[in-house]
Parts: structure tokens; C-alpha cells; sequence
């Protein structure tokens, strides 16, 4: 029994060894991946003509290399079988031998026609036609489609119509950067880089060939009556497509087409209207021998700005109106609890022609200043000024000067300078009031005016140091080479906002021609420190 089991064991287990390594020997021969076609090399093959011509042709070169017969065999030895997919194109066979160089080969009965790429897609009929899927046949399977969608085309067997454009499409004048990609995420090739070279590459052809041969080029862009627009869908649906107007059909009848504007021309403005406003709180300080009088202490300030200037071609005509007034009130007074400090009301004009260069003009000016209210000094009925009294008139012939610089580097930041040289001028000094001490104001005893002739220089500077903070100058210097009267005006405004600001308001006039003061001598000082509100249109 022993000597029937264990052989029969034996030849049991070398007959599973046996198959286990047959069965293990056809799984490692299977591939372990399966190759996938990349559908835009697929596309790419489709699309691009030039690249299947040059594959076809080395496919050829291929398949007749390999085709070819050495001296060796007979000639009547049949040649090896080709086997060929159910869908390929056979071409009619060719008997007679072809003679290539030296050797001679004889072509195959049959050679397959090469296989397009829509093949690996769609199966070829006996005919030669691709047989579509039956879901093709649909016709709501077709919306949206149109003839561009079904069709492929290179533009380089298009159909030679000059278009009249002649100049690249990048066309620089300075060298090209070798290294305009470098640091770039993504590389050149994976970006539309590739597509655009190529569409360069096209045009450039094509330009080529207008240069080369222009004579058989039979059409022109110019020839055709109308040309297709090729706009984009997007463009179309942006320009057309209203999603309201379908929502608001139905609830109101009234059109929502824009309606038709009429054009207006608008004429030039040649005048030009601005104003300045402010009413503050001051604290002031006046010298013992300031010409109108006036006592140190706190007081409200009132200054009113109105501006119109003309400018048309080469005139300039300039006018500003002033009124400066402060009241303050007079505790060491015995006679009054109001007293009427600074009060200039101020007229000032200029007339002008553009002269030789640029900034410069031949101008007449006029200045006129006096007071509206009364003065009086200290517990005393003694009339030191009122209306008219004095009256100042200054005019002049001459040449000015302007410029109007803004800054490059500070934003807001503007100079304004005019400068005003009246080699002949007059300077005219009136007392309307019989009560008025005439020789304050530099008018000899028993006359109520005197005119002097001289030279005037005037000067006025606009400074905008910041958005916020500005800076007012005025000089004004008439001598008739007897005696000199100037005044020198400054004020800085610095605002705290849209309504509020600070103004300090410094007023120096120096005038020989009056009684000399102990301490002052000739000169004569105002000076004012108000805050409050600020308005300017």
C-alpha cells in the first residue's frame, strides 16, 4: 500500500509546481500599465496640417525602406504577408519595378494607405468614410454647432488676400531682453507662448510672400463690398444682452433704450469769480504812534475777500475788493465800551497786455484803500480817522511780472508771485473830514490832499506751503525821491479744518513824511493773532 500512495504523492506535487510556475511566468509577461493617449497631442494632430504632411512623409520614406528587396532574394519569391487593420485604405496594386540608385526594388502588390489620426477615434467604412456614432445622427445633438465648430484649417493654405497688414505684431524699437523669462512659475512652452509664435510665424510668411510675389496676388480686403465680422460670442452677448429688459417688459411699457442727447457746446468762461470769508477771535497789539490809533487787547476779526479776473488771449484784467475790520472792546475807555480797531477797506486792479517774454505784461494798476468807521484814542473825543479820511489812490504805468509754479515733490505745494514795476506813478492822499489832524497822514496844515509823482514797486506772494498751511505776503514801496511810505503785510494761515483756522496778521508801514515818534521813529506796527471760522469759495 506504502508503494502506491507515496509515488502517486510525489508525482501529485510536482504536477502543481509544474503549473504554479506557468501560471506565474504569464502573470509577470503582463504589462503592468496601459498607454493612454494624451487628447491635446491627439488635437494637435488633427488640427495641424503641416505637422501630418511631415509625418506622412517619413512614414513613407519608412515603409519604402522597408519594402524593398535585396539582390539576394529571387524575384520571385513572394514577399511576406502585411496585415492590415479591417479599416484601412488599401491603394490598387503597382507591377512594375521601380529602380532606386543601383539597386533594384520591387514595390508590394498592395501598400496600406497611411491612417489619419480620427481614425483611432471613429471606424473607416469600406469606402474610405468615417463612420460617425449613431448619436451624430441626432439632430438636437447638433445645437449650438455651427460649420466653424466642424472645421480645421491652417492659415497657411488659406487663400493669399491682402489685408494690408504689413508690420509685425510686437514691433519694439529697442534690443529684445535675452532673459524675459527668467523667474517666471511657469515655463514658456506650457503658456500660449508656443500658439502666438506660431501665429507669428504665419503672418510672417505671408508678408513674405506679398514682398516676393506681388503679382499673384489677385485680391485685396479693399476689393470685397463687405467683410464678415469675426467677433467673439462674449463681445456680442456683453453689447446685446440686457437681463432687465425682459423682467421689465411686461410691468411698464416705457423704453429702455437710451434716449437721444443733443450736444451742447460749451462756451469758453473768460471771468473768473473766488471769495474768502472769516469771522475770528483775536488778541491784538498796536505801537503808541500807529497811524489810525488803536489799544491792545483782545478783539473780533472780521475779513471779507471778493476776486474777479478776466483773461482772454493775451488781456489780463485783475480786480480784488478788501474789507478787514476789528472790534474790540475798551474797559480802560470812560467813554465808550466799543472801540473800532484795524478797519481798511481796499480796492486793487490791474490791466495788462502779454508782453515780450514769457511771465511778463505791460500793465496799469490801481490801488485805493480807506476805512468805513470813526477812530478815536483813548477817553477822548479827538477824531483821529473816519470815512475817507484819509483816502490813498495809487496808480501806475509799467511792466509785470507773474509766475505760478507748482511743486513737483510735495503735493498741494504752489508758489503765486507778481511783481509790479511802475517806474511812473502817482500817489494821492485825501482828508474828507475837517475834524481829522491832516498832518497824520503827511498833508501840510490849511490842505485837505497832496499828490506825489514817483516810482511804485508792488509785490504780492501766495505761498501754499502745505494743503493746510498758507502764507500771504504783500509789499508795497512808492517814493517820489523826497520821501518814501511802504508797507509790508504778512499773514499766515494755518487751517485747522474745512471751517476752522489760526491767522497770525503782521502789518509794518514805515512813512517819512509824518512827525517822527519817540521810540518808533517812522515805523509802524499792527499785529493780530485770531482763530476761528474760515470759509473760501
Amino acid at each position: 500500500m506504502r508503494r502506491i500512495i507515496i509515488p502517486f504523492l510525489i508525482i501529485t506535487i510536482c504536477s502543481f509546481g509544474v503549473i504554479a510556475s506557468g501560471i506565474e511566468n504569464k502573470v509577470v509577461e503582463r504589462p503592468d500599465s496601459i498607454t493612454m493617449i494624451d487628447s491635446l497631442d491627439l488635437f494637435r494632430d488633427i488640427t495641424d496640417i503641416s505637422r501630418q504632411i511631415e509625418r506622412r512623409t517619413m512614414q513613407a520614406k519608412e515603409r519604402i525602406d522597408s519594402e524593398v528587396i535585396s539582390p539576394q532574394q529571387g524575384a520571385d519569391t513572394p514577399p511576406n504577408p502585411i496585415i492590415t487593420p479591417p479599416d484601412t485604405i488599401i491603394i490598387p496594386p503597382v507591377s512594375n519595378p521601380v529602380a532606386r540608385g543601383t539597386v533594384s526594388i520591387i514595390v508590394k502588390d498592395s501598400i496600406p494607405l497611411f491612417r489619419n489620426p480620427l481614425d483611432s477615434i471613429y471606424f473607416r467604412r469600406e469606402n474610405g468614410t468615417l463612420q460617425l456614432p449613431v448619436n451624430y445622427n441626432n439632430v438636437g445633438s447638433m445645437n449650438g454647432l455651427s460649420f466653424r465648430d466642424t472645421l480645421f484649417y491652417n492659415p497657411l493654405f488659406l487663400p493669399m488676400i491682402f489685408t494690408g497688414k504689413m508690420l509685425p505684431r510686437e514691433l519694439s524699437l529697442y534690443p529684445v531682453e535675452e532673459d524675459h523669462d527668467k523667474g517666471a512659475l511657469i515655463p514658456r512652452e506650457k503658456t500660449f507662448a508656443p500658439r502666438l509664435d506660431h501665429v507669428d510665424f504665419v503672418q510672417k510668411v505671408r508678408r513674405d510672400y506679398y514682398v516676393k510675389y506681388p503679382d499673384r496676388i489677385r485680391y485685396s480686403v479693399a476689393s470685397f463690398d463687405s467683410i464678415p465680422s469675426l467677433e467673439s460670442d462674449d463681445r456680442v452677448v456683453r453689447e446685446t444682452f440686457n437681463p432687465f429688459r425682459e423682467l421689465i417688459k411686461v410691468e411698464t411699457a416705457y423704453s429702455l433704450d437710451a434716449p437721444g442727447i443733443e450736444g451742447v457746446t460749451i462756451g469758453r468762461k473768460y471771468w473768473v469769480r473766488s471769495g474768502e470769508h472769516s469771522f475770528q477771535f483775536a488778541q491784538n497789539y498796536f505801537s503808541d504812534n500807529w497811524h489810525k490809533g488803536g489799544v491792545n487787547n483782545l478783539n473780533f476779526n472780521s475779513l471779507h475777500i471778493l476776486r474777479a479776473n478776466y483773461h482772454k488771449d493775451k488781456v489780463k484784467f485783475n480786480n480784488t475788493l478788501e474789507w478787514r475790520l476789528s472790534v474790540f472792546n475798551a474797559p480802560d475807555d470812560s467813554l465808550r465800551k466799543h472801540r473800532i480797531g484795524n478797519d481798511l477797506i481796499r480796492y486793487y486792479g490791474d490791466f495788462g497786455v502779454d508782453a515780450f517774454g514769457k511771465g511778463w505784461s505791460y500793465s496799469t494798476n490801481l490801488e485805493a484803500k480807506s476805512q468805513m468807521f470813526k477812530a478815536y484814542p483813548v477817553n477822548s473825543n479827538d477824531l483821529l480817522s473816519s470815512f475817507m479820511s484819509p483816502l490813498y489812490v495809487n496808480a501806475g504805468i509799467g511792466l509785470k511780472y507773474n509766475i505760478d509754479k507748482k511743486s513737483e515733490r510735495v503735493r498741494h505745494r504752489r508758489v503765486r508771485w507778481e511783481l509790479a514795476l511802475a517806474p511812473i506813478s502817482i500817489n494821492y492822499t485825501y482828508v474828507l473830514n475837517n475834524d481829522v489832524d491832516v498832518k497824520r497822514f503827511g498833508i501840510d496844515e490849511g490842505k485837505k490832499s497832496q499828490l506825489d509823482i514817483g516810482s511804485t514797486l508792488t509785490s504780492i506772494l501766495k505761498y501754499d506751503i502745505t494743503r493746510y498751511i498758507s502764507w500771504d505776503s504783500r509789499l508795497t514801496y512808492f517814493t517820489s525821491y523826497e520821501k518814501v511810505i511802504s508797507e509790508f503785510e504778512n499773514s499766515l494761515n494755518m487751517a485747522l479744518s474745512n471751517a476752522f483756522s489760526t491767522r497770525i496778521y503782521v502789518n509794518m508801514r514805515f512813512d517819512d513824511g509824518v512827525p517822527a515818534d519817540p521810540k518808533f521813529k517812522y515805523l509802524q506796527v499792527n499785529q493780530t493773532l485770531s482763530f476761528g471760522l474760515n470759509y473760501k469759495w
